[in-house]
């Protein structure tokens, strides 16, 4: 027997396929050769009508990150296309934080360099005196 939803082959006695979930009914969900899909562009995971790529959830997901990783994985399986929307602003925000951190950090760089030319150390002004005592 196939599977109505994915095409697959599965076995006569189960309820639900193994591959994509959809529940298997043998006597009204298949032709004479065993295969009758509904879903022609299936691809592992089954779409929702109102699923689609949404800029809004991207945005969010850039401007609070923990919120796209949550939508993301809650997601992914259900509303595969919002969930990438989501993992795409999640990710740009990271890139973005990325590259601040190093412009920042070349900044600091660049002022610390500068200042440490302009700052001349007597490193003969640090002498310690270490004294030992003995204990008797």
């Amino acid at each position: 027997m196939y599977c109505y939803q994915c095409g697959k082959q599965v076995e006569e006695d189960v309820k639900f396929c193994p591959y994509c979930g959809a529940q298997l009914n043998s006597h009204d969900q298949n032709n004479g050769n065993g295969y009758n899909p509904i879903n022609q562009n299936y691809q592992g995971s089954y779409q929702k009508p109102d699923d689609e790529s949404s800029f809004g959830y991207a945005l969010l997901s850039f401007f609070i990150p923990v919120v796209g990783l949550v939508l993301y994985l809650v997601w992914s399986k259900e509303y595969p296309l919002r969930a990438k929307s989501c993992i795409k602003g999640f990710i740009a925000n990271i890139v973005f934080y990325v590259l601040m951190f190093r412009c920042i950090m070349s900044g600091i760089v660049g002022i610390a360099s500068q200042y440490d030319d302009e700052v001349h150390w007597n490193h003969n002004d640090f002498n310690a005196v270490v004294e030992t005592v003995s204990y008797e």
